[in-house]
Order: structure tokens, then C-alpha cells, then sequence
């Protein structure tokens, strides 16, 4: 399951950072426009960041190894018939 929650995490990642990457694009074609674009864009690159890693963190952090799921096969069942 942690395969499961990372793959997950790391898809929307790569879809945050494109979108990213794709804003920085376009503040550089547009930085005569504004001062601050160029500090805006930086801060969200930290941000982004700093959220990346603590996001990875969350998820290696409340992983639990141990949870594991107990099945009884000692009572055994007999089923005469199925309904659909």
C-alpha cells in the first residue's frame, strides 16, 4: 500500500511542477510587465518545495509496517447457493 500512496503523491507532484515549471515560462516572457514576478515566483518555488518534502515525509512517517490483515479459514463455510 505505501507503493500505492507514493505512485499516487508522486503523480499529482509531477502535475503540480509542470504547472510550475510552465509559470515560470511564462514569467520570464512577461517580466518587464512586473517587478515581482520574479520574487513571487522564486517564494513558489520554496514553497513548493518545502511542501514536496513534507509531503513525502507524511507519508513514510504514518505508514504503519506492522497493519497487517488477520484472515480466519478455521471456520469453513459451506455456500449451496449464489445470488447475483
Amino acid at each position: 500500500m505505501l507503493l500505492v500512496y507514493l505512485g499516487i503523491y508522486t503523480f499529482w507532484l509531477v502535475v503540480v511542477w509542470a504547472l510550475f515549471i510552465v509559470s515560470k515560462i511564462h514569467a520570464y516572457k512577461f517580466k518587464n510587465f512586473s517587478h515581482n514576478i520574479v520574487r513571487v515566483t522564486n517564494l513558489l518555488f520554496t514553497f513548493l518545495l518545502l511542501l514536496s518534502i513534507l509531503g513525502y515525509l507524511f507519508i513514510f512517517m504514518n505508514y504503519d509496517y506492522k497493519e497487517t490483515v488477520q484472515l480466519d479459514f478455521s471456520e469453513k463455510k459451506h455456500f449451496s447457493e449464489v445470488d447475483y
